[in-house]
């Protein structure tokens, strides 16, 4: 069996190492020719993944792993295709389908007879029926379910854990027809250590992991709705919310400045517009989207409470990725902060391990280093990497700080508070 990868990005290659990790050979493909180039000499572009870089030089090594822009061609040779190209969604969430239309024209053209093509991409309910097989039957002139086979199994991995998660979390199956399923599923009992979990059909898997997204963000709202409650009465949020999860049928996560990433504050939209179109009115995931989007704002609000007027004030962001260790930076949290401390008049400053001083300096505000000697008068911590559990406070103090707002309720209120600081959180 050989298997065709279609978009070797954060998921899609990590996928590929896992199917070469079986002993399988895969043949990657992917637009970006410093991508494929980078590959076909045993070298991971993606350095954030633990075990990555090790498992594509394996693969390398003994020759079960190639990579070509040429994926039509590709498919031709191959008897399963997996697509895991992204959706696009812009800053207003609305969806661009133009990449992953065009990589499935790609595969639809190299089709062969009796291939199972398999959708990872996150969709909207139904896209995999009635948008990408037609794409695919009108590129090979076949007919899908009879001629050739289509399942939906939705990616359940997260940026850091991903071998973890694909040994950890059942894969859910579900094709176009029974037969597409029985394909899909004999698959991944060949590729994967995790259960398989065969459902329905296409819709079905689509609607979960939909459903597992919108829960995710509905149970961050609430969260972040009972800190705001809290915070009025005097509690302490976080030891109330951890003594209700002591029981086994109370799970509420954390609250924060924000929810972002890919995921997250982007796919309960794909369930509230498809049920609007069924005239179901999603009003509780509609209601959560609004909370966890009014967070950042929240956060300096709380700035400003503590500390007075931002105009002309230089404020500290702390972390541009949505969440620590991971180097992603779309829909973060501190994006909405940024804009909203500048729109108060205040002289933002940057610090992000991950991300370099020209990435941090597109977005208009000025990067900072540890080392740097500037006054800085407050700072938000937005992201909890690793590295700012060993920040120095003193040093904080004597660069004039008189506040920190913990968006991420991580560091330690007590050495903070010691060197007269005054410490916020969520």
């Amino acid at each position: 069996m050989r298997i065709c990868v279609v978009g070797l990005g954060k998921i899609g290659l990590p996928l590929a190492a896992q199917y070469t990790g079986k002993g399988f050979e895969v043949v990657g493909c992917d637009i970006n020719p410093q991508v494929v180039d980078s590959i076909n000499r045993g070298v991971s572009h993606i350095k954030e993944e633990p075990g990555l870089e090790e498992k594509i030089k394996f693969a390398h090594e003994k020759n079960l792993l190639i990579t070509t822009t040429k994926t039509t061609e590709a498919v031709k040779k191959c008897d399963v295709v997996v697509l895991i190209v992204p959706l696009v969604v812009d800053e207003n969430k609305r969806i661009k389908y133009t990449g992953l239309e065009s990589a499935t024209r790609q595969v639809g053209k190299g089709l062969q007879k009796n291939t199972l093509v398999i959708f990872e991409t996150t969709l909207p309910v139904g896209d995999t029926r009635n948008k990408l097989v037609p794409i695919l039957e009108k590129e090979s002139k076949l007919k899908a379910g009879r001629d050739f086979y289509v399942v939906f199994s939705p990616e359940r991995v997260a940026s850091g854990t991903i071998f973890l998660d694909l040994k950890r979390y059942p894969k859910v199956v579900g094709g176009i027809n029974e037969e597409s399923t029985k394909k899909g599923v004999s698959f991944y009992k060949k590729v994967l250590d995790a259960e398989v979990l065969p459902v329905k059909n296409t819709e079905t898997a689509e609607t979960i992991k939909l459903f597992g997204m919108t829960y995710r963000d509905v149970n961050i709202a609430l969260a972040n709705e009972y800190a705001k409650f809290c915070k009025a009465k005097g509690i302490n949020a976080l030891e109330a919310i951890n003594g209700a999860n002591t029981i086994p049928h109370t799970h509420i996560l954390f609250p924060g400045c924000g929810v972002g990433g890919h995921c997250a504050p982007v796919y309960p939209y794909f369930l509230i517009e498809k049920a609007a179109e069924l005239g179901v009115d999603m009003t509780l995931p509609k209601s959560a989207r609004a909370v966890n989007d009014s967070m950042p704002i929240h956060t300096v609000n709380l700035l400003e409470k503590n500390f007075g007027k931002l105009n002309g004030k230089n404020i500290l962001v702390l972390g541009l990725s949505y969440r620590g260790g991971v180097k992603e930076k779309q829909f973060s949290p501190s994006l909405s902060i940024i804009s909203e401390l500048k729109k108060r008049k205040a002289q933002v400053y940057l610090n992000d391990p991950l991300f370099s001083k020209e990435e941090i300096k597109k977005l208009g505000v000025i990067p900072f280093q540890m080392d740097d000697k500037e006054k800085i008068d407050a700072v938000i911590l937005a992201t909890n990497h690793a590295e700012y559990k060993k920040l120095d406070f003193a040093k904080f103090k004597r660069m004039g700080v008189k506040v920190l707002v913990d968006g991420r309720n991580f560091l330690d209120k007590k050495n903070i508070a010691s060197f007269g600081i005054i410490y916020e959180s969520i």
